[in-house]
């Protein structure tokens, strides 16, 4: 508990003293830009805002059809949005994402519709330069889900029934505190924390009364004190085509042994404005989490997902 309270006052410290500097670089801007010479040319220092707003929906319906299959619904969205304010001295970069989606596998009378996709995440990073392309920063980022995720049964009609409850909104959700040095480049970046804090929420009794996502049985969250790795790669092959991917480790400094992996990757081809295809995947590996087995065991798995999307939207 100590540790956690230092680290606390630790990043409280940082980012107080960011926000100040920040504070002062606002209120010298207009300054600056006056004492420019004529052919000097400023620094943007406004907020830039990017973002994209994406929706899927396919549907196969099938009626006496003698090569055998089911009919499917499946609709989901993908958004984004992204606040970047850079001058001289600092760099500030703010990121929200939201994904979901939902399925129906066969006949509406005997299935439900499922969630496919289910991803929420907030995450700001304050840099101070020290030079063009390394800052000192410090970072904060919150993680959960939206709707509820369920075991699913069928009845004694063949009928789909929800069972176990697996997740809901806040169990778990997960936040994440780093205070370290970052690398950014056009293609390339890093960020290191040497001193970062983990918690785990869990709020929701029925999970957290059986210790679910690691949080002790009873419990209803979890903190520890770690170090973090990021790494993120993207690049353009080719016109219209844009390749992304992230990794983060991350390692509790008493069981550095036992590292939790969260590896991403997008490929996305623009078709025009409004229409474009994604495909994308997820490896997840905690080790403090135990993945329920279809013979009703649980144990330490790597979970992987992938999503195929044709995706009408607009990009801002």
């Amino acid at each position: 508990m100590k540790k956690i309270i230092l680290l606390t006052l630790l990043f409280a410290y940082s980012f107080a003293y960011s926000w100040n500097s920040f504070s002062q670089e606002i209120a010298t801007d207009s300054t600056k830009k006056q004492t420019l010479a004529p052919d000097s040319v400023a620094l943007d220092t406004t907020w830039r805002i990017t973002g994209a707003a994406n929706f899927t929906f396919s549907n196969v319906g099938l009626n006496n059809w003698v090569g055998g299959g089911q009919s499917a619904i499946a609709v989901g969205t993908i958004s984004n949005l992204k606040l970047k304010r850079e001058t001289e001295k600092s760099i500030w970069v703010t990121q929200f994402l939201l994904q979901f989606g939902m399925a129906r596998n066969g006949k509406s009378s005997l299935n439900l519709f499922k969630k496919t996709d289910d991803n929420l995440q907030i995450q700001s990073q304050w840099g101070y330069k020290l030079s063009k392309k390394w800052n000192l920063a410090g970072s904060f980022q919150f993680r959960s889900q939206m709707a509820n995720g369920y075991l699913y049964i069928r009845d004694s009609e063949g009928k789909e029934q929800r069972d176990k409850l697996l997740s809901r909104i806040f169990a778990p959700a997960y936040l994440q505190t780093g205070v370290g040095i970052a690398f950014d480049s056009k293609y390339f970046s890093m960020k290191y924390a040497p001193l970062a804090s983990k918690t785990t929420l869990v709020w929701e009794d029925s999970l957290s009364a059986v210790g679910a996502f690691g949080v002790e049985a009873g419990k209803r969250s979890r903190q520890e004190i770690c170090t973090n790795l990021d790494l993120a790669f993207q690049y353009s092959p080719m016109e219209n085509v844009q390749f992304s991917t992230k990794l983060g480790i991350f390692g509790n400094y008493q069981t550095l042994t036992q590292l939790d992996v969260n590896w991403e990757t997008l490929l996305t081809f623009k078709v025009n404005k409004y229409l474009s295809t994604s495909f994308s995947t997820q490896l997840l590996y905690d080790h403090d989490v135990l993945i329920p087995q279809d013979d009703g065991s649980q144990k330490r798995a790597i979970q992987f997902k992938h999503v195929l999307n044709l995706n009408v939207g607009y990009a801002f």
